[in-house]
């Protein structure tokens, strides 16, 4: 699939709430590498969901102390 049709599958059929542009520098940074076939970067779902797995942040996320309202 493309980068738009990778994107499309992950927002609307996975339901992930990633943007356009976050897929888009990902691709750029070379976080999501493409197979190259031709003159088109074609991507698998296995790629997308590589790139998932790698953002993913461990933890339990806390807001900092000058954030929260007192």
């Amino acid at each position: 699939m493309t980068e738009q049709e990778l994107w499309e599958w992950l927002h609307y059929d996975e339901g992930i709430p990633v943007t356009r542009r976050a897929v888009k520098h990902a691709v750029l940074r070379r976080e999501i590498s493409p197979t190259r076939l031709g003159n088109t970067n074609l991507f698998s779902r296995r790629d997308g969901w590589d790139w998932i797995e790698s953002r993913k942040q461990s933890g339990v996320y806390r807001l900092p102390k000058s954030a929260v309202a007192q």
